[in-house]
């Protein structure tokens, strides 16, 4: 959609505004910071990428195990210079502006309870070692401990405050998003109870911050499908416990960020234009909102009825640490154009 339409949309009444909006499919960037700081400066240029190819939003994935990218008074990360391991309190906030003035929704995304030794390290180094392990998993130092841990989950609602405070864009009011993860937990075959328990809790205070909750699909089956939050929308990667179906016919929102079509890693590896040529090409190719990554085929036609909303260009940077700022760029920034084009068309 043009970024003139999207701006006169916003100024439409509400229930105008949805209606207007409803027809056509979100189209979003999702960028791993965790694995590889990248600074302010970068981040405006891919929200530039984002408005001049009629792009929605950038979804902020700034905790990993790797590392917890943002100033932080709750985990002692209060420098007011900028500096190459997170962004400072004044930088969240400059960047906020900018992707107003550039009608590009920001979606913080702290992933929870799996994804979590960066900020579980901060944990342990700035408060005692009894509390720090009141917290953690007894057997993953990645996974904060979901078993009804009410030490941990108050830790985990102070965080998300804390974010959701900094990262606030008044213009998106009861629609900006606030993605809280539940991907790759160990335990959730058997303990799918305590799970959604945990994730029901903390995407319901994700909602007493102003903010709608986003998680991805892989660690849900279907009884936990039916007791999880109806206002959590979901980010299909790839088939894990559920095929789409599942998703579809219990009618949540979903989103398609296709593992095979949808997700790129830069790397040394594709540092030549021929190796990016041929990934514009490749999802030039196979890249359609409703072909989904399923178990027997990484390319199936879904009928999504309506329950498809938008669709997620994933990167992950682990193979790009090497790289500069302008090699990276070089990298995605054609990279999301070419997939907002096709998403427009």
């Amino acid at each position: 959609m043009p970024n003139r339409i999207k701006k006169e949309l916003f100024h439409l009444p509400k229930h105008l505004h949805e209606e207007a909006t409803r027809s056509r499919l979100i189209s979003g960037v999702i960028l791993d910071t965790s694995r590889r700081h990248v600074s302010l400066m970068f981040l405006m240029r891919i929200i530039d990428e984002i408005q001049s190819s009629g792009g929605d939003y950038l979804q902020l994935h700034f905790s990993d195990a790797e590392g917890y990218r943002l100033f932080s008074e709750i985990l002692g990360q209060t420098l007011t210079k900028k500096n190459d391991q997170y962004l400072v309190k004044s930088e969240i906030l400059e960047l906020i502006a900018y992707a107003n003035d550039r009608d590009v929704m920001i979606i913080p995304d702290f992933d929870v309870p799996s994804h979590s030794k960066g900020w579980l390290k901060l944990v342990k180094e700035k408060f005692d070692e009894n509390f720090y392990k009141s917290i953690v998993s007894d057997f993953d130092e990645g996974l904060v401990d979901y078993f009804d841990n009410p030490q941990a989950t108050m830790l985990v609602k102070h965080l998300i405050e804390e974010i959701a405070f900094v990262f606030k864009q008044d213009k998106y009011k009861g629609h900006q998003i606030f993605s809280i993860g539940g991907d790759e937990v160990p335990g959730t075959n058997n303990f799918q109870e305590e799970y959604i328990r945990f994730i029901n809790t903390i995407s319901g205070y994700v909602e007493q911050c102003g903010y709608k909750p986003r998680m991805w699909n892989d660690s849900l089956t279907e009884v936990g499908l039916h007791a999880l939050n109806s206002n959590v929308e979901i980010v299909y990667w790839q088939e894990s416990m559920l095929p789409p179906e599942v998703f579809i016919s219990n009618n949540r929102t979903l989103h398609n960020s296709n593992f095979y079509t949808l997700v790129y890693s830069p790397s040394n590896d594709n540092i030549n234009t021929e190796a990016i040529t041929e990934q514009i090409n490749y999802v030039k190719a196979f890249h359609n909102s409703s072909v989904f990554c399923c178990k027997d085929n990484p390319y199936r036609e879904v009928n999504t009825q309506d329950a498809l909303k938008g669709t997620a260009y994933t990167f992950w940077t682990e193979r790009g640490i090497e790289l500069t700022d302008e090699q990276l760029l070089a990298q995605i920034l054609p990279l999301i154009k070419n997939y907002l084009n096709i998403s427009q068309n």
